[in-house]
């Protein structure tokens, strides 16, 4: 009997189809997972939603507590979302500059002890007393230096995973027990990158920061997560299964050991918003330049010598459209004076970036801004301002994707010096292009590469499994310093005994 081609070509399909699935496949389940992600600027809380989108395409349910508002497309179904308008105060201390040490300390202090106030707050303490119908399965938490909020993962009786929004600091690393490398890894927060044993040093004193650190989110905890009713804020850093890292170690670097519950998610969300640039950038045929300092920098507020300075910089490149996110008065008279300055109070960045017209991005050094630039592959100019982002854009500038300028003092002929060194040399473009097709070539998405290890953890009731045994070492026990004195001891005894034995002999 004669089978038809029609049979024949199901038999194939469904040949086909039972060796092309792969056999590992774990069953989706809903699961009601709650996300943390407060005290956080929108730049932060738009990796942290990124994960969240992830999850709610596998069916999963989200209570989301947030301190900023969230637009209506990001409530919707499977969603609830608890707002607790909160925003820590400003520091109102001027008395020195940010670069004096002692006050910057201070500051940072101040920041941490403040960051107690949202749990004083009647909309937090009502959060916390009404329990869900459904126990939450995972506690999700935006992580900046903010332990202390592990507390509601004892509070629900849930396990805790964080998302982080750059590479691993030495919070992260202690939180998982991840080694420090300090001689060849620099840490975002180092603005000189140090490595060898001035790297050494500046861990030192960075580890000693975060001891006390640690002590004053310690104190915050134990005041609204007190013992005996709930474990301990050591206990609790120790349960912390997964962290997420808006980073991708290969391409942005540096290389460092990691734990198999330390998972890159860099770009993700880029890969999830559509590619579409404006009809305006894709009809004209001129180059643009973007410039944007970020959303924590306001022209309203900065001195007009600094205006001048670009403004007279940008003069000198007519040929090009330069797209200048400006907040500040005045912006139909700067477009007038100058018709290729195009000034507005928001650009669409990443459209822009995606134009493939875009030669050159000036930019204050932002772990999103960085990123979205790689993945375009576009070269930058950066003009660093707070936090980490001189630490960022100095490795930008050591793998020649563009150049990093002081804005102490900045001048227009350095700027635009600085602008035509980028746009005349090819070797800025080729070297980021390169570093582009890296940052994309991946095994996974990072949408799959974080669904999958939350479910994971859920899926395996907390996965104690994954846990480091240096957790639960004291420093002591984790650096060896009982044996390094013992040997030590040993060999300045033995010299020692030695030598008295000569000169009696």
């Amino acid at each position: 009997m004669k089978s038809s081609p029609a049979s024949v070509s199901l038999l194939w399909l469904a040949a086909t189809a039972f060796f092309l699935v792969p056999d590992n496949l774990a069953p989706v389940e809903s699961h009601h997972i709650l996300g943390l992600f407060v005290n956080v600027h929108r730049s932060q809380l738009m990796v942290h939603l990124a994960v969240c989108r992830a999850l709610l395409q596998r069916g999963h349910h989200l209570t989301l507590v947030t301190t900023l508002a969230l637009e209506e497309q990001e409530v919707r179904e499977n969603v609830s979302h608890i707002l607790i308008p909160w925003k820590q105060p400003e520091n109102e201390d001027h008395r020195a500059s940010s670069s004096d040490l002692i006050l910057r300390l201070e500051r940072m202090f101040k920041r941490l002890e403040h960051s107690g106030d949202l749990l004083t707050l009647p909309e937090w303490k009502k959060f916390l007393k009404n329990a869900p119908k459904t126990p939450y399965d995972l506690l999700l938490l935006g992580y900046h230096f903010n332990d202390h909020l592990l507390g509601v993962a004892a509070h629900f009786n849930c396990p805790a995973a964080i998302i982080s929004t750059q590479q691993p600091t030495g919070f992260v690393n202690s939180l998982m027990g991840n080694p420090e490398e300090r001689w060849y890894v620099p840490q975002p927060y180092d603005g000189h990158q140090r490595s060898g044993l001035s790297a050494w040093l500046f861990g030192v004193w960075e580890k000693l920061m975060e001891i006390l650190a640690r002590r004053v989110l310690a104190r915050i905890y134990s005041s609204h997560f007190p013992e005996p009713h709930y474990p301990s804020f050591e206990a609790m850093r120790r349960s912390v299964v997964l962290a997420l890292s808006n980073h991708h170690m290969i391409s942005e670097g540096p290389i460092a050991p990691l734990l198999p519950n330390m998972v890159d998610i860099g770009g993700i969300v880029l890969e999830q918003e559509p590619n579409k640039a404006a009809l305006e950038f894709s009809t004209s045929n001129r180059s643009i330049i973007i410039f944007s300092l970020g959303t924590r920098f306001t022209w309203r507020k900065s001195s007009q010598k600094l205006l001048q300075t670009f403004t007279k910089a940008f003069a000198q490149f007519p040929d090009y459209n330069i797209y200048w996110t400006y907040d500040g008065p005045n912006r139909s008279a700067l477009s007038l004076d100058y018709p290729h300055l195009k000034v507005a109070k928001w650009w669409p960045q990443r459209q822009l970036l995606a134009s493939g017209k875009a030669r050159l991005f000036i930019t204050h050094g932002g772990k999103g801004s960085l990123s979205e630039a790689l993945y375009y592959g576009v070269p930058m100019l950066g003009l660093p301002l707070i936090g980490d982002q001189r630490g960022n854009l100095l490795k930008m500038q050591a793998k020649n994707w563009g150049l990093t300028l002081s804005t102490h003092n900045l001048t227009h002929s350095e700027l635009s010096k600085a602008m035509n060194g980028i746009l005349s040399s090819p070797s800025y473009a080729e070297s980021v292009s390169q570093a582009s097709q890296i940052y994309r070539d991946r095994p996974m998405r990072s949408s799959t590469l974080s669904t999958y290890w939350i479910e994971y953890i859920i899926r395996h009731k907390g996965a104690n499994h994954l846990y480091h045994p240096a957790r639960h070492q004291n420093i002591v026990e984790y650096y060896s310093i009982d044996v390094h004195m013992i040997i030590y001891g040993t060999l300045i005894l033995s010299i020692a005994t030695l030598r008295k034995i000569n000169r009696l002999l």
